[in-house]
Order: C-alpha cells, then sequence, then structure tokens
C-alpha cells in the first residue's frame, strides 16, 4: 500500500509532504546531544516550505531562543505553480487575511519569505508570534536567484524537499558548501531523476 502511494505521487509529481513536528524535534534533538551549540549564532534556512504550515518553521520559531538562533528564513513556492507542478489547491492563512500586505494576485503567483529575528510583539521571547513575512518578487523555487541569495546567507539549510526534486536539491545545497540537514522519507535517496 505505501509503495503504490508513493507510486502515485511519483507520476503525479504529488511530492508536498508534511513532516511530522516529532520527527523533527527528534531529528534535532540528536544533533543536540552532539553539540548543544550547533545552532547558535546561525541562520537557517528552510527553503520548500509553507511557512504558514510547515512543523519545520513551527520547530525552529518556537525554539529559536533555546537554539541560540541569529536569524530564521522560511520560504514558500507560489500557489500557482503548486497547481500547475502538483495539482494541489491553496488554502488561505490567518497570515495572509489579517495582515495589510495580502494581496491576492500576489498571494497566487510569487512565493513568500518569512523571517524571524526579534521580539517584534516585545513579549520577551523571540517565538513564532514574532515571524515577519513579505512576498518574494519571483515565484519561490528553490533554483531561483532570489532563493540562491537567501541559501548564500544561511549557516544551516534544513527542510523535507519535493522528492521528485530531492537530488536537484541536494545538489543546489552541495554547491553553495552549506550545512544541510534533510528529513524526509528514505525512498528519495534511491528514486530515478525525474
Amino acid at each position: 500500500m505505501a509503495n503504490e502511494s508513493l507510486g502515485k505521487a511519483k507520476s503525479k509529481k504529488n511530492d508536498e509532504f508534511y513532516t511530522v513536528y516529532d520527527y523533527i524535534q527528534k531529528e534535532m534533538n540528536a544533533y543536540l546531544e552532539y553539540d548543544p551549540d550547533v545552532f547558535r549564532g546561525k541562520t537557517v534556512l528552510l527553503p520548500c516550505d509553507d511557512p504558514e504550515w510547515s512543523n519545520f518553521t513551527k520547530y525552529f520559531a518556537q525554539n529559536f531562543d533555546v537554539l541560540g538562533l541569529k536569524k530564521l528564513i522560511s520560504t514558500s513556492y507560489a500557489t500557482s505553480c503548486k497547481k500547475q507542478q502538483y495539482e494541489q489547491y491553496h488554502q488561505m492563512t490567518l497570515f495572509e487575511m489579517n495582515f495589510p500586505q495580502y494581496d491576492e494576485e500576489k498571494s497566487y503567483s510569487r512565493g513568500k519569505i518569512f523571517t524571524l529575528t526579534r521580539d517584534t510583539n516585545k513579549s520577551g521571547i523571540i517565538d513564532i508570534d514574532d515571524l515577519e513575512w513579505q512576498y518574494l518578487e519571483g515565484d519561490g523555487d528553490f533554483r531561483s536567484e532570489e532563493v540562491c541569495a537567501l541559501r548564500d546567507e544561511a549557516d544551516i539549510i534544513v527542510t523535507n524537499p519535493p522528492f521528485s526534486l530531492f537530488r536537484d536539491f541536494v545538489a543546489w545545497v552541495m554547491e553553495a558548501g552549506k550545512k544541510i540537514v534533510v528529513i524526509g522519507n528514505q525512498n528519495a535517496i534511491t528514486s530515478d531523476k525525474h
């Protein structure tokens, strides 16, 4: 049954799977056990995400102070591109609807960037409520110049890349000589190029 689902996902390019929060936490805890300062003073990039829904964004935002992060950057792919490539629908989020910068056309055609660097709401801690967002100039594809510049700014890249682009994604990270943490299906490692 699981192989049948993967086969369908591969044929439809429906490979936007969301990673469970517990898996992310367990993996990050393993890194922290080895080196408690692995993220301290670092900029972490989470490309290939939907920051509004992503457990990667949630984990790193909620643990920003504990990890000692310098900056968190999370980007998403434009709704129009997801619809074309992955046959997925777009569900509006409160991040979009409740902010003055919301623009229906941009929401459809551009990716988004969420950043976290400071305590914007003056609560005394930096957490998910302090995320700031805006639209990217482009569609948010990790291979775009815009996201490549973010990759170059980052110290560590963490994500679950699209299954069909796994090899391209790893090559993209290695090209910049960045540290990488990929949490995803083990079948991605042995998959054929799509």
